[in-house]
């Protein structure tokens, strides 16, 4: 379950729980901006921002019960966002945000084989445990996790990486 621990992370918090995400999935790393409700979307749906002028679809992973391998999620509340940072990760051609807070790059993780207790994340979704500093950390499989998110694996134009600001109408 390690494979590919050892390249550079993008540690967060999600919550009090810490997880990982590998480097080459993030972009770059924001102050949460102004960040649109979507009505009748899944709760996990923090909404939509705009970034470099392409709409960017905006993931809540406290609030996506999946995750967790619970029914309790320890998620916000619908309409906050309580996390001040935002995570840009590319999936195949597709840009997407993911909330977080405490956010640090972890250079070289430690695999862990067997961790003293097992963590509250689910581990379906995630590639590897690492040790960083005192703590385990869940590595979490962007392959497996976005889809399940809703993701879409081919971009739709508004999310496309090359669709900027250019020509906003598509034409």
């Amino acid at each position: 379950m390690n494979r590919g621990a050892a390249a550079p992370l993008l540690r967060f918090r999600l919550g009090a729980t810490p997880a990982a995400l590998p480097l080459e999935a993030v972009r770059e790393v924001l102050e949460a901006p102004w960040i649109v409700p979507i009505p009748g979307s899944h709760p996990h749906v923090a909404g939509v921002t705009l970034n470099r002028g392409v709409a960017l679809p905006v993931y809540d992973l406290m609030r996506f019960v999946p995750l967790w391998g619970t029914p309790a999620a320890p998620g916000r509340a619908a309409g906050r966002q309580e996390a001040p940072l935002l995570s840009v990760c590319g999936f195949e051609e597709v840009l997407l945000g993911v909330l977080g807070d405490g956010v640090d790059l972890v250079e070289d993780p430690s695999p862990v084989e067997a961790p003293e207790e097992r963590g509250v994340v689910c581990l379906e979704y995630v590639r590897g445990l690492v040790k960083s500093g005192d703590e385990v950390v869940a590595l979490l499989d962007p392959a497996k996790l976005f889809p399940s998110l809703g993701v879409p694996a081919e971009g739709s134009p508004s999310a496309r990486e090359d669709a900027g600001e250019e020509d906003p109408a598509g034409r």
